[in-house]
């Protein structure tokens, strides 16, 4: 299955491909005009690099023009994408400039669901998929005092990767190169910390910090995501009722670097915890709910997204533009063809719910939530 980052891809492959259908069609308004210029292969590449996967992703179309409606020959599936496979490679360069190591990308066929929208084909999708033989380093993951797991680093955030796109006839070649993400920490809560509490009343916000990437200038976009996490036990009556995970979005947003500033700081309310838990968790139809035993609380997720200064321009660029202007420079890193390759990276530090805010939230709710002690 296609990763999420690539589903969101697709959409920007529509935004741009349709975009300069329009801008050729917008550029007269008389008929005895040719309002299409000669035909051109403009390659379109979209990739993520991110060191914690061992598997990397491309997406590689081509633009397409031509006369009459543009919405028809969109969904003809060889207008966007080449009749033949390509040669995808990554080097991987290091401080010294030499070549590390070469990750050769093979076709892989991904499926996009009809749901998915009507402009362009549904159904079979055709990605470059690259797999890392040997991880680069291990993370130890540290709940203090004790080492509570490992995770693997697939790629050097201190080498630069050179991405390079071979046509089978020799003709062109399309090239691009990034850095990496590099790893940083969350501050608050402590990383020495068990638990996370929200205080039911606080009138002071809790607030979450971590440190800004070591190679982040000033241009890279961080988002954050908090999720509460929590068992529904279901089936009232039954004799062996169902234990179901449940996760419900307590916050998420953009949080952008203070000037002068190492860290970056979100704040959030106490009482929107108990506020989200009150109106999100409960089932609005009253059958399902009253078939719930019992909610037990797990943890908070803290997640940090951050997005390389490639990538967050292309974003920045290719937005919904909120203004009366709608005409936007274009944007692309790469050469011989338009589009971005870039780097992201994500962090993650689980913290269980403290008891004292469980204990809140029992007496506020008068067991409406049927959250119990676990």
């Amino acid at each position: 299955m296609l990763p999420d980052r690539f589903i969101d891809m697709t959409e920007k492959i529509k935004s741009i491909l349709l975009v300069l259908v329009a801008a050729v069609l917008g550029n007269s308004c008389e008929t005895d005009f040719r309002i299409t210029a000669d035909w051109k292969d403009i390659t379109v590449v979209y990739g993520l690099l991110d060191q914690r996967d061992s598997v990397q992703y491309i997406k590689i179309n081509k633009a397409f023009l031509g006369e009459g409606n543009a919405l028809m020959f969109a969904q003809v599936y060889d207008s966007a994408n080449y009749p033949y496979p390509l040669d995808v490679r990554i080097e991987e360069i290091n401080e010294n400039g030499q070549l590390v190591q070469t990750i050769e990308f093979d076709t892989v066929t991904t499926y996009k669901p009809e749901e998915a929208g009507t402009v362009f084909p549904t159904g079979a999708q055709i990605v470059y998929k690259g797999i890392i033989q040997n991880y680069y380093s291990l993370r130890y993951i540290i709940d203090y005092p004790d080492t509570v797991g490992v995770e693997k680093i697939w790629l050097n955030d201190e080498s630069t990767y050179k991405l390079y796109i071979d046509f089978p006839d020799t003709s062109r070649l399309v090239t691009s190169s990034t850095g990496l993400v590099k790893h940083f920490e969350i501050t608050k809560p402590f990383p020495g910390s068990d638990d996370i509490r929200f205080i039911l009343g606080a009138s002071v916000p809790s607030t979450f910090s971590w440190d800004r990437a070591p190679n982040d200038e000033g241009d890279f976009k961080y988002e954050i995501e908090l999720k509460f996490n929590y068992e529904e036990v279901v089936g009232m009556g039954q004799p062996d009722p169902d234990t179901i995970q449940k996760t419900l979005i307590l916050a998420m947003g953009d949080v952008y670097l203070q000037p002068n500033s190492a860290e970056l700081y979100f704040y959030y309310s106490n009482n929107n915890f108990f506020t989200s838990c009150m109106q999100e968790i409960p089932y609005k139809d009253a059958t399902e709910e009253a078939n719930i035993v019992e909610r037990h609380a797990l943890s908070v997720d803290i997640i940090i997204k951050a997005a390389a200064a490639d990538f967050n321009l292309f974003m920045k660029v290719y937005q919904p533009s909120t203004s009366i202007v709608q005409e936007k420079p274009p944007y692309t890193n790469i050469v011989n063809g338009i589009g971005v390759f870039s780097a992201r990276y994500m962090i993650r530090e689980t913290k269980k719910l403290s008891a004292l805010t469980l204990n809140d939230l029992m007496e506020m709710d008068n067991n409406v939530l049927k959250f119990d002690e676990y």
